[in-house]
């Protein structure tokens, strides 16, 4: 499918707490250098992209990286993939710090795209807003440089940096000659990050065009088109000559959105449907869907109490969901008159304030019961969700983060005080 992102693998990662003097001779390490950090991975422009994002987010130095000549499908062995990489720091903690700022990176960020539906035509056209002290120093540019790190096939690099340098005010301050040891060419382009952009986008529809077209001699008039399109683009400084659509991964812009893309937030912030944040959207969205369904079961049974504590646990998961949106702040959790913390306190103590022991649902129970015992087994899942979705890198503050998954956390306790409740009903 066509850009489709083609994910890393990472297929090793050791930390070796104290280099033996020996090999840390033969590596050329300082005398700081005394822990190490490895790491493999199955794509090699992905993994020196994560490299820098390592410098950046920790005292570490990029002491070796290298890629294996004719890449992954020819590899020495199951764990060495494409490429090699080394952090070098004073001590472990340093070097486990850059190792997971890298390993983050090659998860969220740092992807190859499908450029035809079979996938099987590779390309990179990555953006990085602000370069780390390792590709700094590849490009001989000062870290925090906006830079577009383009890689494709000979043949389709070749004709993506003519374009992305035609099409904006960049300077080309590496050229991988074709072909390198994995048989890819491409360059580092620096300049503003309106215009390292601009090139981006270049790149990736003059790649995306020679998929489409790969025995066209002369560009169509559409394809000239496109390229006075980005050379307004390049030189725009309003919002207005912007392409409508933007991927919020690679920055890359688009005139058409398509059809496996959905928002993260708006029209400038696409990303794939299975995108983290948008699963856990559509597991908040189905949570709902399971209270609405006890919230009718319970107004059947006559239970009309029960059913204004779900239309609360309603209006707390909807405000919760625009919070994640929108960024303003999650709700404090009240349900019944009773805080967050104060259904945690009855829920692990029922029979004290309830009058309840332990409860075992089961079908005897009723509808309003078992649908109330199904909405708190899946907020679970949904928490579990939200832990994962809102680990490391994510647009939520800190404060909200935690409101966040707080608030989930204390929303399966009240769900828990609600049947408990429920199971103690007079003639229950």
């Amino acid at each position: 499918m066509i850009l489709e992102p083609i994910r890393p693998e990472v297929l090793s990662v050791r930390l070796i707490p104290n280099v033996d003097p020996q090999l840390a001779s033969e590596l050329k390490l300082e005398t700081k250098h005394r822990s190490l950090g490895l790491v493999t991975c199955s794509i090699d422009d992905s993994l020196y992209a994560a490299l820098d994002e390592g410098t950046k987010a920790a005292d570490v130095d990029v002491i070796y990286a290298k890629s294996f000549y004719a890449g992954s499908a020819h590899a020495s062995g199951p764990f060495s993939g494409e490429i090699i990489g080394m952090f070098a720091a004073e001590d472990p903690e340093i070097v486990s710090s850059g190792l997971q700022a890298c390993l983050r990176y090659l998860e969220k960020k740092a992807w190859f795209y499908a450029a035809d539906d079979r996938g099987r035509l590779a390309f990179f056209p990555h953006v990085i807003p602000s370069v780390g002290r390792y590709l700094a120093q590849q490009a001989e540019v000062d870290p925090g440089t906006p830079m577009a790190y383009l890689i494709a096939p000979p043949m389709e690099s070749v004709l993506g940096l003519d374009a992305a340098l035609k099409a904006a005010e960049v300077e080309m301050k590496v050229f991988y000659e074709p072909p390198s040891e994995t048989n890819f060419s491409g360059g580092l382009l620096v300049g503003d990050q309106p215009e390292v952009e601009a090139a981006a986008r270049a790149f990736q529809e003059t790649v995306l065009d020679l998929a489409r077209r790969p025995h066209s001699i002369s560009p169509s008039p559409d394809v000239e088109e496109l390229a006075a399109t980005f050379g307004k683009a390049s030189k725009r400084r309003g919002a207005g000559d912007d392409l409508p659509f933007r991927v919020h991964e690679s920055g890359a812009e688009m005139s058409e959105k398509p059809d496996e893309y959905t928002h993260l937030f708006d029209n400038r912030s696409l990303v794939r449907k299975d995108h983290p944040v948008i699963l856990f959207r559509g597991k908040l969205d189905l949570l709902q869907a399971h209270v609405i369904e006890a919230a009718v079961a319970a107004g059947q049974e006559g239970m009309e109490d029960l059913a204004r504590d779900l239309q609360e646990v309603l209006d707390y998961l909807r405000n919760l969901l625009a919070a994640e949106v929108t960024g303003r702040p999650v709700p404090e959790l009240s349900i019944a008159g009773l805080t967050g913390d104060e259904l945690h306190r009855v829920s692990h103590d029922t029979g004290k304030y309830l009058g309840v022991g332990w409860v075992m649902p089961d079908p005897s129970m009723g509808n309003a019961v078992s649908k109330l015992n199904l909405l708190r087994a899946f907020c679970r899942e949904v928490e579990l969700s939200a832990l994962d979705t809102f680990d490391g890198h994510t647009h939520l503050t800190p404060d909200n983060r935690d409101r966040l998954l707080h608030g989930l956390n204390r929303l399966s306790n009240a769900l828990y005080v609600l049947v408990c409740k429920t199971v103690g009903r007079p003639n229950s």
